[in-house]
């Protein structure tokens, strides 16, 4: 039931603003990254993990640029495809 409510919690971060987003999301994946990995391989896990984890690390001054929310709309999007083959 855990890994439901983990999802639960990361699908309803899409509302908050973007970074604020991207840095709960990493730190979630990173302190769940064993329940994640019962779930779906590891390597799959890694690129989720690092895709998030760059943008992260991303300047403040890119936050609000188109290019920043495309690559999270592409992490997210690739995050969703995993949550949906765990459920």
């Amino acid at each position: 039931m855990r890994i439901r409510q983990l999802i639960d919690e990361i699908k309803t971060l899409k509302t908050v603003p973007t970074h604020k987003s991207t840095m709960d999301i990493c730190r979630m994946l990173e302190n769940n990254r064993r329940l994640f990995i019962e779930k779906i391989d590891e390597e799959s896990f890694d690129q989720v993990y690092s895709n998030f984890e760059k943008l992260s690390q991303s300047h403040s001054k890119d936050y609000d640029t188109s290019g920043y929310t495309r690559e999270y709309e592409q992490a997210h999007h690739l995050l969703s495809f995993y949550f949906d083959r765990i459920l």
